[in-house]
């Protein structure tokens, strides 16, 4: 064979192994859909039914009574009143897997600035004795004391109105003078606040 055909033959497989290396032949290949539909997120919110105030009521040591008290600011607290506040919230849980905890949020008892002693004792003493229950469809207790449950509800199901109840007692100790440093203090309210966890 002269040079010629020589050079001639291995640029041609220099250059078939060059294509081949760099992927220029075709594969046969295929697909075909596989329609899986749509994902469809849903919700949890919880929102204020009313927005005007609920109702407070006081009881005197926790046991008599309850009177209702239209203006709780106005009111002066004295060891042993109970007092309770009723709210109604929307609810709106969608999800077919969906549970929530709800729970009073932290700091929804907040002492008066400036956070005096007085202050800051008595939101300490009324926080550790704070409390709350829920009542509507697809609520119930939860594990944990003080939160509830709440599971989804049917698709299309926007909300749902729950009862809150926040009890609030001031305790009186059987010991003189325990409660003394609470005088003259003052708490604030107006953060009184639940929190919806999913779960």
């Amino acid at each position: 064979m002269n040079k010629l055909v020589k050079g001639a033959v291995a640029t041609a497989v220099g250059a078939a192994l060059l294509m081949g290396g760099a992927g220029t032949f075709a594969y046969w290949n295929d697909s075909v859909g596989i329609t899986g539909g749509t994902i469809v997120a849903g919700n949890l919110s919880v929102v204020d039914a009313t927005p005007s105030d609920g109702v407070w009521t006081v009881q005197k040591d926790g046991t008599g009574t309850a009177t209702t008290v239209p203006a709780i600011a106005s009111f002066v607290a004295s060891p042993g009143d109970r007092f309770t506040y009723t709210k109604t919230v929307k609810i709106n849980a969608t999800g077919n897997n969906l549970v929530a905890t709800l729970a009073l949020t932290p700091g929804s008892i907040a002492a008066v600035t400036p956070a005096t002693a007085a202050n800051t004792a008595l939101a300490s003493y009324l926080t550790s004795t704070a409390s709350i229950s829920a009542t509507g469809t697809g609520i119930s207790a939860g594990s944990v004391a003080g939160t509830y449950n709440v599971t989804a509800g049917a698709a299309g199901v926007t909300s749902r109105d729950v009862t809150l109840t926040v009890v609030i007692n001031f305790p009186k100790s059987t010991t003189a003078g325990f409660e003394n440093n609470t005088k003259l203090g003052s708490v604030n309210l107006s953060g009184l606040a639940v929190t919806l966890n999913q779960q």
